[in-house]
């Protein structure tokens, strides 16, 4: 053999060992990566599983117990309460409704979504619409304490219960007219291969990069603002009476009210921040998802950011009860009183 014959047939060698190296790697890299996405996709399971029954028991208790006391108060004797006892009513349906879907599909492997046609759609409105409600709330709330600091004395003739009733209404039917359309452009069809999801292509350009940022002004980014705004105005009031530039007439009244106005100013702070990093991130998400474009490892990857975000979001939904009503001290004494560890 000669060496030209020698050489061609070592460099032959050489090239299919590097070949079989290189084929052997890329296998190993991609079963590294499938088990990686397996990873993800268990990990993101068991985060549904547990925390998703952890917030369903610790908000659902909590709403009850808040609707018992409410009832128990009297609304129409506080009209201010309605919107609380809204807040609770709400926060419960978005639980039932949304938290519990997570919940059964990722422990039972069944999506109530795809039940039936109807129920698609109309799970889609209950849960965006709830949601956006609740949030609205929370801002009506925030305006309802710059009233009662800012106008004291024509607080009483401001805010009746009249009023707090037909806000609520108005409100439940303007968020009704901009959630309608998951009646007609969601829903199980051979386009969603029985998912239930938009049923055309438009409807689904019109989901994915139209409604998401409606979605994302009416449950984050306007109530965020708006009671940005309120907190900003609580904090300037909450300043004056500290260094006494109320006058006289107000100071005997601010004497009286003074403990449990800064309790609840200081408690609709720290509720605006948790609102704020609570349901921003998950608005976020769902607008990156719609843009984002990748293999299927940053696809699982992104996932599971999303599965973190509407967590943060439904824990929200959790705990309102809890920090509204720790800054309202007739709040506790009624719920003990129903508990029967303090006489009536």
């Amino acid at each position: 053999m000669n060496n030209t014959t020698r050489w061609e047939t070592s460099s032959t060698s050489d090239e299919s060992t590097l070949s079989t190296l290189l084929s052997t790697t890329e296998v190993a890299n991609n079963s590294q990566i499938d088990s990686s996405d397996e990873d993800l996709k268990n990990a993101g399971e068991w985060l549904w599983k547990i925390f998703s029954l952890v917030f369903l028991v610790f908000g659902l208790t909590g709403n009850f117990l808040a609707i018992l006391v409410f009832r128990k108060i009297g609304i129409s004797k506080r009209p201010t309460l309605c919107f609380l006892l809204a807040l609770s009513v709400t926060d419960s349906v978005v639980l039932v409704t949304g938290l519990s879907r997570y919940w059964i599909l990722n422990t039972f492997e069944l999506d109530i979504r795809t039940l039936s046609n109807f129920g698609c759609k109309f799970h889609l409105f209950v849960i965006y619409h709830s949601m956006q409600y609740s949030s609205w709330i929370l801002v009506f709330v925030c305006i309802e304490r710059v009233i009662k600091t800012y106008l004291p004395l024509q607080f009483i003739r401001i805010v009746t219960y009249k009023r707090v009733y037909i806000s609520l209404i108005i409100l439940f039917v303007v968020l009704s007219g901009v959630n309608l359309h998951f009646f007609w452009t969601n829903g199980i069809n051979n386009f969603t291969n029985g998912d239930c999801d938009s049923l055309t292509d438009q409807y689904h350009n019109f989901d994915e990069f139209v409604f998401v940022f409606i979605d994302l002004a009416l449950v984050s980014a306007a109530p965020v603002v708006i009671m940005f705004i309120c907190n900003v105005l609580l904090v300037r009031a909450l300043r004056s009476i500290q260094r006494g530039r109320a006058s006289m007439m107000h100071n005997v009244m601010f004497r009286r009210t003074q403990r449990v106005s800064v309790k609840l100013t200081k408690m609709l702070l720290v509720s605006t921040f948790y609102f704020l990093i609570a349901t921003v991130p998950v608005s976020v998400y769902f607008i990156v998802d719609s843009y984002a474009e990748g293999d299927q490892h940053s696809k699982d990857i992104l996932d599971l950011v999303g599965i973190i975000t509407k967590l943060m979001q439904y824990s929200n939904y959790s705990v309102n009860f809890y920090m509204y009503s720790m800054a309202n001290n007739n709040f506790w004494k009624k719920l003990k009183i129903i508990c029967g560890c303090q006489k009536a």
